[in-house]
C-alpha cells in the first residue's frame, strides 16, 4: 500500500496538531494499543503518558505522511499483544501486527511485553525476525527475555509499565463508594479476580470455577467477605461478568465491585479497590501489579508465563490457575494479609528502561529531523 492513502488514527477525541521543538524530547505514538475496557490495558495506557511526558498519546493504526512528520518514536505496547491464537497457525491479525513493524522499524521500540506460550514455532520466529530489526526490545518476564534471547534478539528484561503508578494514582473515594454499594467493607474483604480461559490460555474453566468457589467458601467461614473485581468488559471473549454471574450462584453473598460503573475512570477505580483490600486473589495479572505497585503484597493464581513471573521474581505466593489447592490459598490470602511490598525498585527500574529505549529510538528521529 503507497504510504500516502494510509491514515492515522488518535486515542484523542479531538483533532491532532503536532508542536515539537526539534531539541526537545521525541513525540511519541502507541502501536498495538488493546482496550481502555481492560483496566489493566488501561493503566498501561496511563502509565505510558506518564512515562513519555505526554497527555496527548496517539493510537497509531496505520501509517502515512502526517504520521512520518508528527510521530518520532512508535512505541509497541499492549502485553501480550502477539498472541497467535492457533500455535501451530499463524493468524491474520498475528501478521498484520508484525507488518506495523515494518513501517518504520528505527524509530520503533517494543516495551514492556510478554511473548505468551501460543507464540512459537514459526510465529516465534517470524516474531524475533520483526523485532531484531526494531530499535529497541524490551520484556517484563524472564521467559520472554529467555525465548527472544535464543533466538538472537537483543532484549532487555524490565517488569510492568502500570509499576510506574502508585497508590496515589487509585480513586479512594469511588472505590469506598462501589464497597459501599455492595454492602462490605474493604477492611474485612478477599477481593478476587478471575477470567474466562481459551484456547491460548488452556485452563479447565469449570474445574477453575469450582476452585474458586471453594476458596471463598473456606474465607468466609474464617469471617471474610469475598467479592469479584470485573476487571475486564471488552467483548465475549475478554470479559468477567459471566463468570463472575456463575459465582455468584455458587457462593452465597458474593459480592460484585464493578468500577465500570459510575463516573470514575474504571481502572483508578479498580486500582483503589486493590489497594484497599483485606488481601486480593488474583487471577488477572494486573490485579496483582496493582497491589504490588501500592506496596502490598498480593496472592496470584497464573495462567502465563508473565503471572509466574511475580512468583519467580518477586516472591508473590500463590499456585497456577489450572491446579491450585483452595483450602491453601485461602490460608496464604490470611498469611500476607499485613505484608508490605517495596515497589519503589520496580517503580525505578521501568522508569529507567523506557528512558533508556526512547533515547535509542529518539536518536534515530533526530538524525532524521536533522538531514
Amino acid at each position: 500500500m503507497n504510504a500516502r492513502n494510509r491514515k492515522i488514527e488518535w486515542t484523542n477525541a479531538t483533532p491532532f496538531k503536532v508542536e515539537r521543538d526539534t531539541h526537545g524530547p521525541a513525540f511519541a505514538g502507541l502501536l498495538h494499543f488493546y482496550s481502555l475496557d481492560n483496566v489493566g490495558d488501561a493503566a498501561i495506557f496511563a502509565a505510558f503518558q506518564r512515562l513519555s511526558g505526554q497527555n496527548c498519546l496517539p493510537r497509531v493504526t496505520v501509517w502515512n505522511d502526517k504520521a512520518e512528520a508528527g510521530i518520532d518514536t512508535l512505541i509497541s505496547v499492549g502485553g501480550d499483544i502477539f498472541n497467535n491464537g492457533r500455535p501451530r497457525l499463524l493468524t491474520r491479525r498475528f501478521i498484520e501486527k508484525l507488518s506495523h513493524m515494518r513501517w518504520t522499524p528505527k524509530r520503533t521500540m517494543s516495551f514492556g511485553q510478554s511473548i505468551p506460550p501460543s507464540c512459537t514455532g514459526l510465529s516465534l520466529r517470524l516474531l524475533a525476525w520483526h523485532l531484531k530489526r526494531i530499535s529497541s526490545v524490551t520484556v517484563r518476564d524472564v521467559a520472554s527475555a529467555e525465548k527472544l534471547g535464543k533466538l538472537g534478539v537483543d532484549v532487555t528484561l524490565s517488569v510492568d509499565s502500570a509499576f510506574a503508578l502508585t497508590a496515589k494514582d487509585g480513586d479512594e473515594v469511588a472505590a469506598r463508594a462501589a464497597y459501599a454499594d455492595a454492602g462490605i467493607e474493604p477492611e474485612n474483604t478477599v477481593v478476587f479476580s478471575i477470567r474466562n480461559f481459551n484456547r491460548m490460555y488452556p485452563v479447565d474453566q469449570p474445574e477453575f470455577i469450582a476452585r474458586i468457589a471453594e476458596t471463598m467458601e473456606h474465607l468466609k467461614a474464617k469471617g471474610c467477605d469475598v467479592a469479584v473485581l470485573i476487571q475486564a468488559d471488552v467483548n465475549d471473549d475478554d470479559s468477567d461478568r459471566a463468570i463472575a454471574r456463575q459465582l455468584q450462584d455458587e457462593v452465597e453473598g458474593l459480592a460484585i465491585l464493578d468500577p465500570f460503573k459510575g463516573k470514575g475512570t474504571p481502572w483508578r477505580v479498580a486500582f483503589g479497590i486493590v489497594d484497599l483490600a483485606a488481601q486480593v486473589i488474583g487471577t488477572r495479572y494486573h490485579t496483582a501489579v496493582f497491589r504490588m505497585a501500592a506496596g502490598k503484597m498480593p496472592i496470584g493464581l497464573w495462567y502465563s508465563n508473565k503471572g509466574e513471573d511475580l512468583n519467580v521474581r518477586f516472591g508473590v505466593p500463590g499456585a497456577h490457575a489450572g491446579d491450585f489447592d483452595p483450602a491453601q490459598i485461602a490460608d496464604l490470602a490470611l498469611q500476607y494479609r499485613d505484608i508490605g511490598f517495596n515497589s519503589g525498585p520496580l517503580r525505578k527500574r521501568v522508569i529507567e528502561d523506557f528512558r533508556n529505549a526512547l533515547a535509542v529510538s529518539s536518536s534515530t528521529a533526530d538524525r532524521k529531523i536533522a538531514a
